[in-house]
């Protein structure tokens, strides 16, 4: 003991800057284990973003389907009203005379 003391009394100044440096080893220790703590909470919040962001590009995708089916189904009907369309065209007088008296007496047909 005898001899550490007298090492302090004749380093006094080594021994502050051991001290020194130990204290900061001690504080970036700290500081470090802090910051790894913050790492792992923004590697979840990135995650959870992620997570929300491929459920948002999922209903896109999921809105671009319905898109395209109801495009489909809109060529469809058009095509159907062509169709119909052309046989009226095509039909004669009497013809459509029967076609119209027909089909206004549907019960489906606007009163």
């Amino acid at each position: 003991m005898y001899h550490i003391v007298k090492f302090i009394k004749e380093q006094w100044l080594g021994s502050i800057l051991i001290v020194l440096f130990i204290l900061f080893l001690l504080y970036g220790i700290e500081k470090n284990s802090e910051l790894k703590k913050e790492k792992e909470a923004l590697e979840k919040d990135i995650e959870m973003l992620e997570q929300k962001e491929l459920l948002h590009w999922y209903k896109l995708d999921s809105l671009k389907v319905t898109e395209n089916t109801i495009i489909k189904k809109e060529k469809l009907l058009i095509q159907i009203q062509h169709d119909t369309i052309k046989v009226i065209d095509t039909m004669s007088i009497s013809e459509l005379q029967k076609y119209f008296t027909n089909r206004y007496n549907q019960k489906d047909s606007i009163e």
